[in-house]
């Protein structure tokens, strides 16, 4: 996975991220433009769009997702934002004699647009590296037209406090719950995940059900995070950071195959983080160990990643 991130564009402020993401089977790239001051009036305004493809000839399915939107970020008290959009998507799934019964009944093109908003309540004292209050935000989508309708809720929830100089305490809350609605099971493609930030020492969205081969989410997830960073356990002339963590997790309930949710059950792991800013951009590494898992989980004690910011 590669990200380029320009945090100036055009000398006006704009910031444009683009992301690539690349495996055996899987191909992801996005494009995020953001005005945090469209025509100087305190409001921001976002752009995306983004296309992935997955071909995966030994599960007998293939399909293309194109999603895109736009969307506001405004105050609408002291520390309470409000974030309004409106996304469209569109879902081809091409399947084969060898895929599975639940995929042959999803074959098919599928398309949404829906009313998305979230509010937030940011009492942290700064938004980079914060050493004390919290941040708190709900979010939901709506669907205003969509071939196979569902309503999503998510709810994530981080405090931040200094325990000593030399170390900041971090907890961090995350809850998604995603239902069909008008008796329509959810689509694969819509299916909440944790990725490798949110439950560290497993591969991103590879815990939960398994149809078969394959991944396929669930329709409730949950993480939770004990950090502590040690910003002064090396020199400040490294640009190094060093924390230490500890995740719990669970994704579970396929609505529609009941007997798939055989690994409802707590994942956790423990281990150390490192950021580093180096020449070429900033570094991620996590290496982690893991104290309990399903026995269908892909787990993963080392991950690398490379961004740059100009």
């Amino acid at each position: 996975s590669f990200v380029v991130t320009e945090n100036n564009w055009l000398g006006r402020g704009v910031n444009v991220s683009t992301s690539v993401d690349v495996s055996q089977e899987t191909f992801k790239g996005s494009l995020n433009v953001t005005d945090p001051n469209y025509k100087y009036s305190g409001n921001s305004l976002n752009y995306f769009a983004s296309s992935s493809s997955n071909d995966k000839d030994g599960s007998g399915f293939k399909n293309n997702i194109i999603q895109t939107g736009v969307g506001t970020k405004f105050e609408q008290y002291n520390d309470v934002y409000l974030s309004p959009s409106i996304s469209f998507s569109y879902d081809d799934l091409k399947v084969k004699s060898t895929a599975s019964k639940s995929l042959k009944k999803q074959e098919g093109t599928f398309s949404d647009l829906s009313f998305d908003y979230g509010i937030t309540v940011d009492k942290r004292d700064k938004v980079y590296m914060p050493t004390d209050g919290h941040i708190a935000s709900f979010s939901q989508a709506i669907p205003l037209y969509a071939d196979s309708p569902y309503l999503k809720n998510v709810f994530a929830f981080a405090n931040y406090k200094t325990l000593t100089p030399d170390a900041i305490g971090t907890f961090k809350f995350y809850a998604s719950a995603i239902n069909g609605l008008q008796d329509k099971d959810v689509r694969i493609s819509k299916r909440v995940r944790l990725s490798s930030s949110r439950l560290r020492g497993f591969e991103s969205g590879k815990v939960g059900p398994k149809d078969d081969k394959d991944f396929v989410g669930g329709n409730y997830a949950w993480a939770s995070n004990f950090e502590v960073a040690l910003p002064n356990v090396l020199p400040e002339s490294t640009k190094t950071d060093i924390g230490l963590f500890l995740d719990f997790g669970n994704v579970w309930q396929v609505d529609y195959d009941n007997s798939l949710d055989d690994s409802n059950k707590i994942r956790s792991s423990a281990g150390v983080n490192t950021n580093w800013i180096s020449p070429i951009g900033p570094m991620s590494i996590v290496l982690s160990q893991n104290i309990t898992k399903a026995s269908t989980d892909v787990t993963e004690s080392f991950n690398f990643r490379l961004g740059t910011s100009f």
